[in-house]
């Protein structure tokens, strides 16, 4: 899924020449809180609405190039790049620049979130188990293999480091509601189940997968 896939067709630009009281008004029409800036069809920068409310009104845009983010992606770039420098930045949207250089358009936060949850087979039916180990303990096939074992499917899986005990932990989701058994095994094999869900995900338990990513995208 490459971010030119997910360009919104919503999100209005803004010009060099244009006025912060015309950026504002822009952005009020079309509640963004960040829009583009471009010289033509060239990515100048990204200015937040934050930054332009207490600044006089008639400044044009290029005057305040101090204020504006840089981060960008290409078209070709896999969706997770625009969701770490957006995470990075604290943005909204990040631009989307075609391999000429020019600028192809906008990613929005809401369409990570939607391509996020195809992603994590958040859709679809099924278990969540998350286990905390040594990193050394690692083992993605035989995980595969207990998950396998139980005659269930490995979904997806993920992983990240938790900074405050500095062990790895294994988020994966399993093609089966009761995964009794597969605790069991994973038990048998004394793995540590940090927490589990054996049913649909619900919205709180895919923010939680979400926020996961995001520290997970921080390493």
């Amino acid at each position: 899924m490459t971010c030119a896939s997910i360009i919104s067709s919503t999100v209005p630009t803004l010009s060099l020449t244009d006025k912060v009281e015309k950026a504002l008004a822009q952005m009020e029409e079309n509640d963004f809180q960040h829009l583009p800036v471009l010289e033509e069809q060239a990515f100048r920068g990204v200015i937040a609405r934050s930054d332009l409310k207490d600044v006089d009104g008639h400044q044009t845009l290029a005057e305040l190039r101090e204020y504006f983010s840089l981060s960008f992606v290409s078209e070709h770039d896999f969706f997770l790049t625009a969701l770490k420098k957006i995470n990075e930045q604290h943005l909204t949207l990040i631009p989307v620049i075609s391999t000429e250089g020019a600028y192809a358009g906008s990613v929005v936060s809401e369409a990570l979130l939607e391509a996020t949850t195809l992603y994590l087979n958040a859709g679809e039916p099924g278990g969540i188990i998350i286990l905390q180990m040594p990193a050394h303990r690692f083992s993605i096939s035989e995980i595969g293999r207990i998950v396998e074992s139980n005659n269930a499917k490995l979904l997806h899986l993920t992983t990240w480091t938790d900074r405050l005990i500095g062990e790895l932990m294994v988020s994966m989701k399993v093609n089966k509601i009761d995964i009794q058994d597969i605790l069991a095994s994973f038990e048998r094999y004394e793995y540590n189940i940090y927490q589990y869900f054996g049913e649909n995900l619900s919205e709180d338990t895919l923010k939680n997968n979400f926020e996961n990513l995001m520290n997970y995208l921080k390493f």
